[in-house]
């Protein structure tokens, strides 16, 4: 998406929260179309649970109806409304219980040019990354899913943590490091 294309979307998003702010029921159905798919994809990620993914949405898009007549302006939409997202994905997480359950995946559509050996050993090498992104901090799996998912920058990222730009920076360090490994392996065609 190009930069005209994102800040077309950011001044339509904006104008839909004003919109929101006056009640405008169907402005916030817009929206809803818009954030609900990526807040969960945030959350689920974060939470690692599909019911309270499915609640952190909600909470946000509530508290996106209630405040949109403060929202200011001075960030994008999508900062201001993943900002809502990271605090009560935090929340969720706080409140979870230890033993959580996996949601289960639709199985991969298979690549008809792929025999069925390249078909096991990427979908081995999925398995491995998900495994490492779980094993990853709260923290780093956050600017993970922010940067790579979400396509935020680390200034955006840094006014959604509420932390410095260079906090971002070296949480990422810190998360490819981890994951280093496991990419390398798929690069070099090891053995998974």
């Amino acid at each position: 998406m190009s930069e005209r294309e994102t800040g077309s979307a950011s001044e339509r998003e904006a104008q839909w929260i004003r919109q929101i702010a006056d009640g405008d029921r169907r402005a916030f159905e817009k929206l809803y179309e818009v954030y609900g798919p990526r807040i969960f994809r945030f959350a689920i990620r974060m939470v690692r649970d599909e019911g309270k993914a499915e609640e952190v949405v909600d909470d946000v898009m509530f508290e996106v109806w209630k405040s949109a007549g403060r929202y200011e302006a001075r960030s994008k939409p999508s900062t201001w409304i993943l900002g809502i997202a990271r605090f009560r994905s935090l929340n969720a997480i706080r409140g979870k219980k230890l033993e959580t359950r996996e949601i289960e995946e639709d199985a991969p559509i298979a690549d008809p040019t792929e025999d069925a050996g390249e078909q096991l050993d990427r979908l081995a090498l999925a398995e491995r990354i998900k495994g490492a992104l779980n094993d990853l901090s709260v923290e780093h799996r956050e600017v993970v899913e922010l940067t790579f998912f979400q396509g935020c920058s680390y200034k955006e990222i840094a006014d959604i943590a509420g932390c410095p730009e260079g906090t971002v920076k070296t949480r990422m360090y810190h998360a490819k490091r981890r994951l280093q490994p496991i990419l390398a392996a798929a690069v070099v065609g090891e053995p998974l």
